[in-house]
């Protein structure tokens, strides 16, 4: 009975060329977002095309058109994200005597989780396809988020409404796009401004 396996070689290049075509799909995909970011909020096919070094037909071997394309950098972001938020606390941590190191936890998770999401945030493209999704959804993004930062801070930090209303907004995604967007600053300057603020809203006592 003749074997269904490809040769050795065949296989070897069939591999290489799926290796390849992956590559490619993600450069794309990564070049589109870094446009975006960087003030292109509707990038074409050409720019894309020209900043990874194809030819847009090439270019659309790998997405079908610019819908597609960017409907997929929004899932990945989303995808990346969930990742991120789903991560669990260590168990050694505890809120009531480890708050100040879950509370840095907090913000090395939600910055990179921004980062992310940027894309969804600047693209008007993309926005159309984000924003429809229910408000419930994005409701319970910022429950959850909010939840988060009561479940690991002091009684006396989370009962206080005008101190945590103003941690939580700091620790928000439109704090971190008005730094990285409206301010222009990198992602670590960003990381850095951030921190100062919400050193400056926790009380010195504690």
């Amino acid at each position: 009975m003749p074997s269904s396996r490809l040769p050795a070689a065949l296989d070897g290049r069939v591999d290489g060329r799926r290796n390849r075509t992956q590559a490619t799909r993600h450069q794309i995909l990564t070049t589109a977002r870094s446009l975006i970011i960087a003030g292109q909020g509707e990038p074409t096919a050409k720019d894309i095309a020209e900043h990874v070094g194809l030819t847009t037909r090439t270019l659309f071997r790998h997405f079908p058109d610019m819908g597609t394309l960017l409907r997929t950098v929004m899932i990945d972001a989303q995808t990346q994200a969930q990742a991120v938020m789903d991560e669990p606390f260590p168990s050694t941590l505890s809120p009531g005597q480890h708050w100040r190191a879950l509370l840095d936890l907090v913000i090395q998770r939600r910055t990179r989780t921004y980062e992310f999401l940027l894309p969804l945030h600047i693209s008007p493209s993309i926005q159309r396809h984000w924003r429809a999704r229910p408000a419930a959804n994005i409701d319970k993004g910022v429950l959850r988020r909010r939840s988060r930062l009561t479940a690991i801070l002091p009684p006396m930090l989370s009962s206080d409404p005008l101190l945590f209303e103003a941690l939580d907004a700091t620790l928000s995604i439109e704090f971190w796009i008005s730094l990285r967007i409206d301010q222009a600053l990198p992602a670590p300057k960003a990381d850095e401004v951030l921190r100062y603020a919400v050193d400056r809203i926790l009380p010195d006592t504690l």
